[in-house]
């Protein structure tokens, strides 16, 4: 094995193997690739304390994942930073704005929770691939308002909502009394 002494024939005798190593594994992509990874986008309105506007943390808790997500998705507890910009005069008040990106979240229900100047807002939203994927958070105003699609309670769809019913198509939703 004379040519083991060579440094320029080991080094290619090395790469030859590694390209066949390589070419075995196949290049028809994964089951995963049928997964897009899923991101919320963040908006943030709030009060500015003492004319400063400090980035936000929005905690992303799962509360249950539903089917299957691409691998690299988040299924656990996570934190997105919202850099905040201002302070603006809005209407007379002083209002830090923000706009950010979740990590990649895997499909199911999930809990948004931020603190803002008039206290801790958290809502929970149903997370999927081309769903309402736009989380509001405004100081003063409950819940996490996205594109408002109409078929939505606090960002949860109303067949998933315990006690409610999706009224068929040309009924009218009962009054709230």
């Amino acid at each position: 094995m004379s040519f083991l002494k060579h440094p320029g024939l080991r080094a290619l005798g090395t790469a030859v193997a590694a390209a066949a190593a390589l070419s075995a594994c196949g290049g028809s992509g994964s089951r995963n690739d049928q997964f897009p990874l899923i991101r919320a986008t963040l908006t943030i309105k709030t009060v500015s304390q003492g004319g400063v506007c400090d980035s936000v943390r929005v905690r992303l808790s799962p509360k249950q994942l539903i089917g299957e997500s691409n691998k690299y998705a988040n299924s656990r507890m996570m934190v997105a930073e919202v850099a905040m910009t201002g302070p603006t005069d809005e209407a007379g008040a002083p209002m830090c704005n923000g706009t950010g990106e979740s990590l990649p979240m895997a499909s199911g229900i999930w809990e948004f929770t931020v603190p803002l100047a008039s206290g801790t807002a958290t809502c929970e939203r149903h997370i999927e691939p081309g769903g309402d994927l736009s989380i509001v958070f405004i100081d003063g105003v409950d819940g996490c308002g996205g594109n408002g699609n109409g078929d939505v309670t606090n960002g949860i769809p109303l067949e998933m909502v315990p006690g409610s019913e999706v009224p068929a198509e040309g009924d009218a939703a009962p009054a709230a009394g």
